[in-house]
């Protein structure tokens, strides 16, 4: 009894054993990716592409099936993670006008702060009866402008795409922001000509000032302030704005003037018209910077004056020297 017993624990040892095999031989053939059914190319960003903080993006990728044929009507997802692997953004990604397997996602802007590293783009397309395919491209993030800036200087200014620094070429200060110091505090100046009917272009300029100097007690001082500052663009020789209002108000809660005025371009860039111009003086709240800041925007089209004050309300003091 005892012999068939063993016998029969044996034969049962052994089915346990192929059954273990089947099953572990099956969950292989489920965990094994598919095949792709198709060629998913990411376009854009190429490989070696180098985007910078704030810089504008598009992610484009081309759909091919096994044939080489580019497929249309496909479902098409592109995800974008930051260094560090987060995920920035999942954008949906349509066909574009010319068809031939072409897909477009809107654009996107990498984050002004915390933009230097590498970037991952993962996208997944889906079409037909459930054919899939999957493509990855990496490129390289730098540091925005508005970063460096904070890194040489210590203030703050998110700038947008109406000034052209936030691309990797924009590494020189000698003739992208212009810097300038006196001794008794300094300048920053950013600047950009803008096209304009294909042919000439309008100017925008924003212009940071430090100065170790007294707050304005009211608006003569004021007054008397700004004009002992440097004009737009450095500009000293000639400069003579005219001044139509001084008032107080405020930049996220802290006391501050702001004076508006026109000023007349009297150099080789003079306009027919006069140039509008503001500054906005404030002395930092809590002791966070020993200097009288001033930013002044300046253009000679009203049409771009809100989109400089947008970019003026976001400076944030520099710490105490």
């Amino acid at each position: 009894m005892n012999r068939r017993m063993s016998h029969h624990l044996r034969g049962s040892a052994a089915l346990a054993g192929f059954l273990l095999v089947a099953l572990l031989l099956s969950a292989a053939q489920c965990a094994a990716p598919s095949p792709q059914a198709g060629a998913l190319t990411v376009v854009y960003p190429a490989q070696g592409t180098e985007l910078v903080g704030g810089q504008a993006l598009r992610v484009t990728v081309s759909l091919a099936d096994r044939d080489g044929q580019p497929v249309e009507g496909a479902m098409v997802q592109a995800e974008l993670r930051a260094p560090g692997d987060s995920s920035l953004a999942t954008l949906a990604c349509v066909e574009s006008r010319e068809g031939r397997g072409r897909y477009l996602a809107d654009y996107v802007h990498l984050p002004l702060r915390g933009s230097a590293g590498t970037w991952r783009v993962v996208c997944q397309a889906t079409w037909g009866d459930g054919q899939q395919a999957h493509a990855e491209q990496s490129f390289i993030g730098w540091a925005s402008y508005s970063e460096r800036l904070e890194r040489l200087y210590g203030f703050w200014i998110a700038l947008t795409d109406l000034f052209s620094y936030n691309v990797p070429q924009a590494d020189n200060p000698t003739i992208k922001y212009w810097p300038y110091d006196d001794g008794n505090g300094g300048m920053v100046i950013l600047a950009n000509q803008l096209p304009y009917g294909g042919v000439n272009g309008h100017f925008v300029v924003l212009d940071v000032h430090w100065r170790h100097d007294d707050w304005p007690a009211d608006e003569a001082a004021a007054a008397d302030y700004i004009c002992s500052l440097y004009g737009p663009h450095h500009q000293k020789q000639d400069y003579d704005p005219i001044i139509q209002t001084i008032e107080m108000t405020t930049l996220r809660g802290t006391p501050a003037w702001i004076v508006t005025g026109q000023w007349q371009r009297g150099n080789a860039f003079a306009a027919r018209t006069p140039d509008l111009i503001e500054w906005l003086i404030l002395r930092c709240p809590n002791g966070e910077s020993d200097w009288l800041w001033t930013i002044l925007i300046n253009t000679d089209d009203a049409a771009h004056l809100d989109d400089l004050r947008v970019i003026r309300d976001t400076f944030e003091c520099a710490p105490a020297r």
